[in-house]
């Protein structure tokens, strides 16, 4: 009850004092602020767009870390010095929803763009699963609104605009969502990222290396987490074993763990010169690069992957049980771009055979979710934040 109560106390009364406080002082159009939601480092949503307006004159950029490893109630500081800087700023960035961005009424001519940390429209989120056992209350999420003030939210395609409203909880007349592209999609567009990702492999996995050269291919297994956020685990379902046995001849398999997952995955020691945990040495965007072929389940690299036109295959073992859990925007069975298996066998046996790879599939379902992310979406961006573009 206390912690509802500071809650409460801070987002409709010290916050919005604080950010008034802030809007004293004269506002400097020139000053953004990006501002990291979840991490302590400056991520791909911005990186792209901080190295091309460090490059503009005059222009001052601050980004400001939200999380930290100190607990309790640090945040509500943090937050509070936030609004101070947000006051005099011409332009904010968040890359994830914070109820800090919709506890007050931004100044007039402050650009708040949301920069979503995801491509496409996949699981569902944010008022979408208000009614699920791990939704968020509708009345809470009304009663500190995130995504009120944006005047952009920037997303893959047309396809997405109704999906993220729906999500934000925005009215159809409101058109800040627009499809100008996905800025940390850019570094897919340049062939240097590609040799850079190679050079990563050869470095971390060099008899892995040794064996692509001899013509082996590699099998990206990318899954999402299980379980919430905070405890999060593997679906330890692969049977690396039979996929050696079946695979091992023509393939490598590189695991990518999500990054919520903490556990290492346990590889058998038989499979050792077959499977490799490249989680804590590869980037997925460098991952993404080199792969010959993806494997996943329910995760939004499928996006990104099918930039690069190759195959994927979907093992979801746990459909009707995830599914009735997460919830999604489509039809799994109609939206997903490859086969759908249920057991390893059955996936050994489409990728030994190449079975279900069909590249129309893939090029209708990049052109429907990735369709404005061209390589120049950052420019585009970069152009809005200057008033150059729009």
């Amino acid at each position: 009850m206390i912690r509802k109560i500071v809650k409460w106390f801070a987002f409709k009364v010290v916050y919005p004092c604080a950010y008034k406080i802030g809007c004293l002082k004269k506002q400097d159009h020139k000053k953004v602020i990006f501002a990291e939601i979840r991490h302590s480092f400056l991520t791909d949503s911005y990186r792209l767009i901080y190295d091309q307006l460090k490059n503009k004159p005059g222009y001052k950029l601050d980004v400001v870390y939200l999380v930290t490893n100190s607990g309790g109630l640090s945040y509500l500081w943090r937050y509070l010095k936030l609004c101070f800087k947000m006051g005099s700023a011409g332009c904010i960035l968040c890359d994830d929803t914070c109820n800090l961005f919709g506890a007050f009424k931004l100044r007039k001519g402050t650009k708040l763009i949301q920069t979503w940390h995801s491509c496409g429209a996949f699981k569902k989120w944010g008022e979408c699963i208000s009614d699920l056992s791990f939704g968020e209350d509708i009345s809470e999420l009304r009663k500190y609104p995130a995504h009120i003030n944006y005047t952009l939210c920037t997303v893959s395609s047309e396809e997405c605009i109704k999906h993220f409203k729906a999500a934000f909880g925005l009215p159809e007349e409101n058109n800040c969502v627009k499809a100008i592209g996905v800025s940390r999609t850019d570094v897919f567009f340049r062939p240097e990222n590609k040799e850079k990702a190679f050079k990563s492999f050869s470095d971390n996995f060099p008899k892995a290396e040794i064996e692509r050269k001899k013509g082996k291919k590699l099998m990206l297994y990318a899954p999402t987490y299980r379980g919430d956020a905070d405890n999060a685990y593997i679906p330890e379902k692969l049977d690396i074993e039979l996929m050696k046995d079946k695979l091992g001849d023509e393939y490598l398999l590189l695991i990518k763990r999500h990054g919520f997952v903490r556990k290492d995955w346990e590889i058998p020691e038989s499979c050792r010169d077959f499977a490799f945990d490249v989680s804590n040495n590869m980037k997925i965007e460098e991952l993404l690069f080199i792969s010959d072929l993806c494997i996943t389940d329910y995760s939004s690299l499928v996006f990104e992957y099918s930039l690069f036109l190759r195959p994927m295959y979907f093992f979801a073992f746990d459909l009707e049980e995830f599914y009735d859990y997460r919830g999604f925007f489509y039809d799994y069975k109609e939206f997903v771009p490859g086969p759908i298996v249920k057991t390893s066998a059955e996936l050994a046996d489409k990728i030994k055979n190449s079975d279900g790879f069909d590249l129309n599939r893939i090029k209708e379902f990049q052109n429907r979710f990735m369709g404005a992310c061209d390589g120049h979406s950052t420019r585009r961006i970069v152009d809005y934040i200057t008033d150059e573009y729009m």
